[in-house]
This record gives C-alpha cells, sequence and structure tokens, in this order.
C-alpha cells in the first residue's frame, strides 16, 4: 500500500533542520591509481533531517497525526524545502504554436554540464510567459506539475511561482525527547524524510 495526500508537513523546523540534494556515484579503484566514477541516477535525490524542537502540544499533535496518517513510510506528502521553494522566470519550454503539456523542471547548469530537476508538486499560483509575456489560458496541474499552454512558436516558456518537494517519512518509527521549558512541557524529534519519485 503506498500513496501520496496532497498535504504540506507542519513547517515549524527548527535551527539545525538539514537538507538538500543527494546522488549516488559508482567508483571503481583500477591497479594504477586511476578511479572510474559513473553516477547512477540522472538526477538529484532530495534528503532531509527535520528537526522539530520545542513543539507544543497542538504542534505535536499534527506531527503525530501526519506519521500516523502516512503510516510512516507508505504514504508521501508536500513539504517546503526552507532553501529552494521558488522560481522565477524559469525557462523550460519552447513554444510550438500548438498546445503543448511541458513537465514543469528546474535546470541546474554549470561550466558544459546541466542537470533538470522535474518540479511534480507546484504550488497555487504558478505563472507561465513566453517571451516574457503572461500566457492567457496557461494551466497548472499542482498534483503533476504538468503546465498546459498554447505559446507562439519558438518563443522560450518560462514560470514562476512556489514549489513543494514530495517526501516521505524515511522510518516507521517515530521516537520523541520528552522536555520542559518555561512555557510547559515541549516535545521534541529529529525526523528523516526522503524524496518520494514514486508521487
Amino acid at each position: 500500500m503506498s500513496g501520496f495526500i496532497e498535504q504540506r508537513l507542519l513547517e515549524k523546523a527548527a535551527e539545525g533542520t538539514q537538507g538538500g540534494p543527494t546522488w549516488n556515484t559508482r567508483q571503481v579503484g583500477l591497479s594504477n591509481g586511476v578511479v572510474r566514477r559513473n553516477a547512477s541516477r540522472s538526477r538529484p535525490l532530495y534528503r532531509y533531517v527535520i528537526l522539530f524542537n520545542n513543539l507544543l502540544d497542538d504542534d505535536h499533535a499534527e506531527v503525530l497525526a501526519a506519521f500516523n496518517a502516512t503510516r510512516g513510510g507508505a504514504y508521501g506528502f508536500r513539504l517546503r524545502d526552507p532553501r529552494e521553494h521558488t522560481a522565477v522566470d524559469v525557462a523550460f519550454a519552447t513554444g510550438t504554436g500548438a498546445s503543448q503539456t511541458v513537465q514543469l523542471a528546474l535546470t541546474y547548469a554549470w561550466g558544459p554540464e546541466q542537470v533538470v530537476r522535474p518540479i511534480r508538486k507546484p504550488v497555487a499560483g504558478v505563472v507561465i510567459k513566453a517571451n516574457g509575456v503572461v500566457l492567457p489560458g496557461a494551466t497548472v496541474n499542482t498534483t503533476t506539475g504538468l503546465a498546459t499552454f498554447t505559446a507562439p512558436a519558438g518563443h522560450t516558456v518560462t514560470w514562476s511561482g512556489e514549489f513543494d518537494v514530495p517526501v516521505r517519512f524515511e522510518t516507521d518509527n517515530l521516537a520523541w525527547d520528552y522536555a520542559r521549558a518555561a512555557q510547559g512541557l515541549v516535545l521534541s524529534a529529529d525526523i528523516p524524510l526522503i524524496e518520494d519519485l514514486s508521487a
């Protein structure tokens, strides 16, 4: 059993939260000292360790409800990456003069290399433009990241807006540390999350 819940997890991540892209590079050392390297994925996989320090009762209840409703790692959900959640006029397609349906994406380029990351969980309000002009009638499916539009042939199509990362709990165990603070009983836990590529 697996699925996806189109809801964002609590955003009260504490200082010390970690997360970002990971890669998987196969390395084979040869007898002459040369190391052969091969990237086994075509795009990054995002991982996070969310620190929910000093949560009060209502916040604790929300995290606990999310963990149990998703059956631990069985269901995915949305996460707002505190470092990377906004796109501004990012090119992702070229107009053809006909109706197109294209996946929103971010492109990371450095030197001669580039990697395309599909954006599958945009937030409502994404704006689609062609050569800087808003395209009337353009639509974006916020559950898949597919944009449908008609742009003049040869025009550069861009998108702007916010997006979430589809993630799931990486563990089926949620262990809380109990502590006391001036405002009463508080709870804290470090929660590992991994990008849900099946969403």
